[in-house]
C-alpha cells in the first residue's frame, strides 16, 4: 500500500509525466517536403510547390518559407496558410532571381504554432509554364 503524502504525489507526477510523453509520441510529427519541378513565372519569380503538414488538429497560424538558388542568384519567398492536420500542397512564389529554365536549388523552413523551423532541401527542375 502507498503512503500518502509527498511519495504518492511525486509518484502521481511521474506517472502524468509520462503519459504526458506519451500522448506526444503519439501525435503525427509535422512533415515538409519540396516537388522537385518549379515553374518560371517570369524571369524575376518562380512558382515553387512545397508539401507540408503541420501534424494533428488545424492551425491558422503556419507559413512556410521558400529560397532557391540558381547560379549565383537567389530569391525568395513566405506564404502563410491554415493548416487542415494533413499534408497540403502549398503553391509559394519566389521572386529573386533572374532565373531561367534548368536546375536549381532549393530549400524551404516550416513554421507551426507547436513547431518552429522544419528544414528541408532539394534539387528541382525549373521549367517553362
Amino acid at each position: 500500500m502507498l503512503r500518502k503524502g509527498p511519495r504518492r504525489t511525486s509518484l502521481s507526477l511521474l506517472a502524468a509525466l509520462a503519459l504526458g510523453t506519451w500522448g506526444v509520441a503519439l501525435a503525427d510529427p509535422p512533415t515538409l517536403g519540396i516537388r522537385q519541378q518549379a515553374t518560371l513565372s517570369n524571369p524575376m519569380e518562380v512558382a515553387v510547390v512545397v508539401e507540408a503538414n503541420c501534424g494533428d488538429g488545424p492551425t491558422t497560424a503556419a507559413e512556410v518559407e521558400v529560397v532557391v538558388r540558381q547560379g549565383d542568384f537567389t530569391g525568395d519567398g513566405i506564404m502563410f496558410f491554415s493548416s487542415n492536420g494533413t499534408r497540403q500542397a502549398i503553391l509559394v512564389p519566389v521572386v529573386g532571381g533572374p532565373f531561367f529554365i534548368g536546375d536549381a536549388i532549393a530549400s524551404a523552413v516550416l513554421g507551426c504554432p507547436v513547431l518552429e523551423g522544419l528544414i528541408t532541401g532539394a534539387t528541382i527542375k525549373i521549367t517553362a509554364p
